[in-house]
């Protein structure tokens, strides 16, 4: 028995799609590249077009303006049958009377391949999810990641040129979503299949992604790789949608061959970075586990990147521990890695807090 192949799995390329749903504009001119074989996931809050995009490609919802094409293929004004992408729900959508082989081998009949064939493809799409043994069962019978599992199956089974996700895990418990996320990404990987996933998770982002799109209020904030994305935002919007971000505002100083970044209460953090100007308004970005806090009396405060200030509080999240720091009229969050036997800083304690100005980033005002 041979496992599904995937013979013509395709890359997708969005031109300047827009899409309104009466007077209200859901996507706004979106424009993307996703390569064949990559697994790219469309990132971003309720209600920022992620689901939308994501249906539109598959051909649900209103025409939109703009081109959608897989492969070479303009399938923008194409009925969904005639696509050949494949679509998994958030709530699986299988057939509540069907037994689970029944469930897989729907699309197939659909189709009118042969039942000879049918029954091969089948079993090979279910012993890749690992529920050969459970294809006599109803979907009653099985656990949720199961559910899932079949919903993959029947997707995978007519051998779609792209596989589309909308938030699949979402209805499935702490554990068991990182589970799955796992066998989702090995089974993309084995089949080289073009999968694009929507989330609002930025860990399922992050973890399972090759590529990530963030979407807000329908329009494309930017698109990278995660390690792009968490270590060069283009905007506040990113920097704070992936992983925690101390953001203030400010405006860029050179004086004595130094550039600093200047916030309005006077606190001062040197910077560096091509093409940064004296007097640009701006926002700068560093990440909680960029810092380091030292008791007042180790750091000192006139020494570049160290800055007083005072704790306000503390959590304890097992594998670290993060401060907030009052510093200025800034509150700054601050992650220490907790060691055992350590002791950490209480509320009130007067601290020193380090930056390297190698680890923030300039972020253009909008």
């Amino acid at each position: 028995m041979t496992s599904p192949a995937i013979k013509n799995t395709s890359g997708v390329t969005i031109e300047d799609l827009s899409l309104s749903f009466g007077s209200t504009q859901v996507l706004k001119g979106v424009n993307l590249e996703i390569k064949p074989g990559e697994l790219f996931t469309f990132l971003g809050p309720s209600g920022s077009g992620k689901s939308t995009l994501l249906r539109a490609i598959a051909g649900f919802g209103p025409e939109p303006e703009g081109r959608i094409l897989v492969g070479q293929d303009d399938v923008t004004r194409l009925p969904p049958w005639q696509r050949n992408v494949g679509m998994v729900f958030q709530s699986y959508a299988l057939w509540p009377h069907m037994t689970v082989q029944k469930n897989v081998a729907f699309g197939l009949e659909e189709r009118k391949v042969r039942p000879s064939d049918i029954r091969i493809r089948v079993d090979a799409a279910l012993k890749l999810v690992g529920l050969l043994d459970l294809a006599e069962r109803q979907p009653s019978q099985l656990s949720g990641g199961q559910q899932q599992r079949v919903a993959l199956a029947r997707t995978i089974v007519v051998e779609p040129r792209v596989l589309l996700l909308d938030e699949p895990l979402s209805n499935l418990d702490a554990n068991l979503r990182v589970q799955m996320r796992r066998e989702i990404l090995e089974l993309q990987r084995q089949l080289a299949l073009t999968t694009i996933f929507v989330t609002h998770d930025q860990e399922e982002a992050n973890t399972m992604s090759d590529r990530i799109a963030v979407l807000n209020d329908g329009i494309i904030q930017q698109v990278g790789t995660p390690l792009e994305l968490y270590d060069r935002p283009a905007n506040r919007f990113v920097a704070h949608f992936l992983g925690t971000a101390n953001l203030i505002e400010g405006t860029i100083r050179k004086t004595r061959g130094k550039t600093v970044f200047t916030a309005p209460d006077g606190t001062a953090i040197p910077v560096e970075g091509a093409g940064l100007k004296s007097g640009q308004d701006c926002t700068a970005m560093f990440r909680p586990q960029s810092l380091e806090v030292l008791p007042r009396g180790r750091g000192t405060s006139k020494r570049t990147g160290e800055l007083p200030g005072t704790v306000e509080h503390r959590e304890f999240l097992g594998h670290l521990i993060r401060y907030a720091v009052r510093v200025g009229k800034h509150v700054m969050l601050v992650d220490e890695t907790h060691q055992s036997g350590e002791a950490a800083y209480d509320a009130g304690d007067s601290v020193i807090v380090r930056l390297r100005k190698e680890q923030i980033q300039i972020l253009q005002t909008q």
